[in-house]
């Protein structure tokens, strides 16, 4: 029994984020327990809150006005998970609530701020049964055919589609007491069901002995939970997956399967429906909030015990989880961009930790940081380095743009790809071609005066998209119609840069008989559009697929005996320490989604730079040379693994604004890192990002290389305090970004 509480409070500013003691009024004292939402005094606002702890009580303390129902759907774990994400991200309590709670299960105060009511219960339907032992005798004739087909509890809608009963009718024997009405769970399976029952898995000699071998380290106590598992592409990762999870539920306990692009949950949930059945739960971003909390309501009462989703799946509510497989672990997607930021592969191991579980990790082309974890031994390292039935790895050609621009060709497609995608056409075989870029033409420039067309809102060029004739943002999603001329000078526009529209467009002139399949954002935009485009490549309805980098990893089509990569060498360009890493992964996940089948494959990368390192390593699939350079050039650097880099970032509408309050907490980090000399840190000078307008919003930030430990968390924790203590009238949004290493 509570008689005095510690409640996190909704809405709370950064610096003002901190347990709040309140008293419990008698009403309360049995129902109030750690992780109830409560309705509390704030101010002089009322404001939702989380009962996080507990306090002796007294009289200068406000009381609680309501208290939620029921247990809690917030549990001991939940709480832990809340605090962690608030003390490693820098978010405040409630950011990290709702991480962890789909929207329909949140709470809300009513009109009048006196109670607690659900946020929405449209993942909630009434439904009507028979009450057992009522006299049917005192029925109607009508009323009874209702009651006869009442065989089990229906909804009016499928009472009536039998019946066609009234609403009149069914009231009246509501009343009568015949009937009696409840509320459900809506029933949904997020759009996924079996095809067909998978056989029982075999695994190859290779694949048998990383099993084992992953087995043994990871659920050993005297080795590391985690594991990453590096196999080469199509060296068959998943069946390994597959049979880890057999265990884990003939053993009754729970795993959580992660992958990083929607386009390759599509595919995997497919598998592993046909594979568990029923048993399979779902979240990923492309569920309506309805189908995520009925599968969070599902999985926190037990009957989903497989749970595969994109990054927000680590918080599935399994009760008792035995496993976490983190499929492609090096992916960005897992890192989240909006608070709290936090990264999926962190929030796995605590899970694990909590959970005594395995953690593995897997991916053809391992983070760096994750691979110099596994060769010190922080992890273990488990190597599958045959393809599949030893089929060869793909057979790579580095096609030299150059000289095809010196011959006059200024198309997409080079005179090696051409002939290439020519061959698998006559062959019935399919090809996949990435261009990482959308739209049509990436940039529109006035002909007299070499005004580029730009977003009002974001530092950006707008895309012009061909088939709408629409210039889009592609940061803000800003769309400008029709515009033809220069809006300065009325001169002739030129649209340049390629983008995947263009490509499509070029396909078809140059293959007219072909079918293309165009795969990014723009064309996959309707729900269930991407899971029946990947099924129809699948089932051989398209010839050629086009795409952005949802279609660079994962998938897996046995028929695809041609990767293309239209163009690399903007990735190499990148201002970011990761450039050459992110460019070597993606170019050795395309070519390995070549030759998965019983026939060999071959893949082309057009680039301008064909002898640079980087190129000819991932056309290798050279991973450990990769590894071996660029952890040299890391350590030279100080980046990670060396260290451990986070950015403040300043957000404002007014750019002078931003630069100023970057400057001031420079001066701030300065002072309260001088009285903590003990822990290390290096402070990059103040800077734009390098797309610093976007949204309307100016942005700069200061970045900060240290540690990343608990001792660096408080003094960093302690300059956002004091900042906003000593300049309350700075109005400049600051906030904490521990992924943000893409811009620098």
């Amino acid at each position: 029994m509570l008689t005095g509480v510690l409640v996190a409070v909704d809405s709370a500013a950064f610096q003002f984020d901190k347990l709040y003691s309140y008293n419990v009024p008698e009403q309360f004292t049995d129902t109030v327990k750690e992780g109830s939402r409560v309705l509390v005094p704030f101010g002089n606002s009322k404001r939702m809150g989380i009962v996080l702890g507990s306090c002796e009580p007294d009289d200068s303390y406000k009381s609680l006005i309501d208290v939620e129902r029921g247990e809690p759907v917030i549990n001991s774990e939940m709480i832990d998970l809340i605090k962690y994400l608030k003390e490693t991200t820098f978010c405040t309590y409630y950011d990290a609530v709702r991480a962890v709670l789909p929207k329909n299960i949140r709470l809300v105060p009513d009109g009048g701020f006196e109670k607690i009511v659900q946020e929405s219960e449209a993942h909630l339907e009434t439904v009507f049964e028979t009450v057992d032992g009522f006299d049917e005798a005192a029925l109607t004739k009508r009323q009874r055919e209702v009651y006869e087909a009442l065989i089990a509890p229906m909804t009016y809608s499928e009472l009536n589609s039998i019946t066609s009963v009234s609403r009149q009718t069914l009231s009246k024997m509501e009343e009568s007491g015949a009937v009696r009405r409840s509320v459900r769970l809506k029933v949904s399976d997020a759009g996924y069901e079996p095809t067909v029952k998978e056989e029982a898995l075999v695994l190859t000699d290779a694949q048998q002995e990383a099993y084992i071998k992953i087995k043994e380290l990871t659920f050993s106590d005297s080795t590391p939970n985690t594991t990453l598992f590096y196999g080469v592409t199509s060296s068959g990762k998943t069946a390994v997956y597959f049979k880890l999870i057999e265990d884990m539920v003939e053993t009754s306990r729970g795993v959580i399967m992660l992958v990083p692009e929607i386009a390759l949950a599509t595919q995997m949930i497919g598998r592993l429906k046909n594979r568990f059945g029923s048993r399979v739960g779902i979240i990923h971003s492309a569920l309506s909030d309805t189908e995520r909390t009925i599968q969070w309501k599902r999985i926190s009462e037990g009957e989903y015990d497989v749970v595969i989703g994109t990054r927000s799946a680590v918080f599935a509510p399994l009760p008792d989880i035995g496993l976490i497989i983190i499929d492609e672990e090096q992916e960005e997607t897992y890192n989240s961009d909006q608070a709290p930021r936090f990264r999926a592969v962190s929030v796995a191991m605590k899970r694990a930790y909590t959970h005594s579980a395995g953690l593995v990790l897997g991916s053809a082309t391992p983070s760096v940081e994750s691979y110099y974890k596994a060769v010190e031994g922080a992890y273990n390292l488990v190597r599958l380095e045959e393809r599949f039935n030893d089929m060869p790895l793909p057979e790579v050609t580095v096609s030299d743009m150059r000289e095809e621009l010196i011959e006059g060709n200024t198309a997409c497609i080079g005179k090696e790809l051409y002939e290439k995608i020519e061959e698998r056409l006559r062959s019935g075989r399919q090809c996949i071609l990435l261009m990482n870029r959308r739209g049509y033409r990436t940039v529109s420039i006035c002909r007299q005066c070499g005004k580029v067309i730009m977003c009002d809102s974001c530092s950006m060029p707008m895309v012009w998209h061909k088939d709408d004739g629409t210039h889009r943002c592609h940061y803000c999603s800003r769309v400008i119609k029709e515009v033809t001329k220069c809006p300065d000078c009325g001169g002739e526009l030129r649209h340049t840069g390629i983008g995947t529209q263009r490509v499509e467009e070029e396909l078809q002139l140059l293959f007219p008989e072909a079918r293309i399949l165009r795969i990014d954002v723009d064309s996959m935009s309707r729900k269930g559009s991407l899971q029946k485009a990947l099924k129809d490549f699948e089932d051989g309805k398209y010839d050629i697929m086009i795409g952005t980098q949802m279609i660079a990893k994962g998938l897996d089509f046995p028929n695809v005996t041609l990767a293309g990569v239209l163009s690399v060498d903007s990735m190499l360009l990148m201002p970011s320490y990761r450039a050459y890493e992110k460019t070597f992964d993606m170019l050795t996940q395309v070519v390995g989604r070549s030759g998965r089948g019983s026939s060999a494959g071959e893949a082309v990368i057009q680039t301008i730079d064909p002898q640079n390192s980087i190129i000819k390593l991932a056309a290798g699939q050279d991973y450990k040379s990769f590894y071996d350079s660029e952890i040299i050039l890391r350590k030279a650097h100080l980046y990670p693994p060396f260290c451990s880099v986070c950015s403040v970032v300043f957000v404002s509408q007014k750019e002078n604004e931003a630069r100023s309050s970057a400057h001031r907490f420079e001066h701030k980090l300065a002072e309260v890192f001088a009285r903590n000399p003990k822990v290390p840190v290096r402070i990059m000078n103040p800077a734009p990002l390098r797309v610093v307008l976007v949204k309307g919003s100016f942005r700069w930030r200061i970045m900060i290389k240290s540690r990343g430990d608990r001792a660096f968390r408080d003094c960093l924790s302690a300059c956002l305090t004091e900042y906003k203590q000593e300049n309350p009238s700075d109005r400049t949004r600051i906030y904490v970004d521990i992924n943000n290493e893409s811009d620098i």
